[in-house]
C-alpha cells in the first residue's frame, strides 16, 4: 500500500459501525454490520437485537469482498456475470465472495484500507446503512490533515490510540455545543492524526 494507512484503525472502525448502526436505528431494521482491514481481517462487529442470523456473516463476507477486491460487492455482482471478467468468482474464497450490494470500501489516502459490510435490510437499505460510515470516514481524514499539522511526526501505540480516543471523547462530550455526529469525527479524525 502506497498511501499513508495501512489500514483503518481499530478505534476508528467501531466508530464507522457506530455510525451505520446508527442508521439502521433510524430506519427501523436490525442489523450487522462488520469492518474489516485491507485483507479483510475483522476490525469491528455488530448485530442488533433481532438481526436475522444469516445476516452476520453476510455482513462480514459483503466487507471482505469490498476489501479484497478493492470495490463494492454490487460491483463484483456486475463483473461476475456470465461473460464478464470475474464470472464464477463467487467460488472461489472458500464462499466468501458476495455479489450483490451492501459492501463498501473504506478509503484512505485514495487507496483501500478496509471496507464496511451491512446486512439485514434490503440490498438498497444495506448500502444506504453502510454509506454514513464511508462519509464519516472521509470527513474523519479531512480533519485528520489540520489536526496532523498541529502535531507533526507525532504517532500514538494502538493501545494508548483508544484510550486517548475514550479521554477525548468525554471531554467533547460535555460541550453541548458540539453534536455527537461531529464528535465522533473529531475524535475519529485525531486517531486517524496520530495513527
Amino acid at each position: 500500500m502506497s498511501g499513508r494507512y495501512a489500514h483503518v484503525p481499530r478505534v476508528v472502525a467501531e466508530m464507522l459501525a457506530a455510525a451505520s448502526v446508527a442508521e439502521a436505528l433510524k430506519l427501523g431494521i436490525p442489523m450487522a454490520v462488520a469492518v474489516v482491514d485491507s485483507e479483510g481481517g475483522a476490525q469491528a462487529f455488530t448485530r442488533m437485537d433481532g438481526t436475522l442470523p444469516v445476516s452476520s456473516e453476510l455482513a462480514v463476507s459483503k466487507a471482505y469482498t469490498a476489501a479484497i477486491l478493492r470495490m463494492t460487492s454490487a460491483q463484483v455482482g456486475v463483473l461476475a456475470q456470465p461473460g464478464a471478467a470475474l464470472y464464477g468468482i463467487e467460488s472461489t474464497h472458500n464462499g466468501r465472495i458476495v455479489l450483490f450490494g451492501g459492501g463498501l470500501p473504506l478509503c484512505l489516502d485514495g487507496e483501500v484500507a478496509g471496507a464496511i459490510g451491512v446486512s439485514g435490510g434490503s440490498v438498497e437499505e444495506d448500502v444506504k446503512v453502510a454509506t454514513p460510515a464511508v462519509e464519516l470516514l472521509r470527513d474523519m481524514e479531512c480533519w485528520a490533515e489540520t489536526f496532523r499539522k498541529l502535531l507533526p511526526g507525532v504517532t500514538v501505540a494502538a493501545l494508548a490510540l483508544e484510550r486517548l480516543a475514550d479521554e477525548l471523547s468525554k471531554v467533547l462530550q460535555a460541550s453541548p455545543e458540539i453534536s455527537p455526529g461531529r464528535i465522533s469525527t473529531l475524535v475519529g479524525a485525531v486517531c486517524l492524526a496520530l495513527s
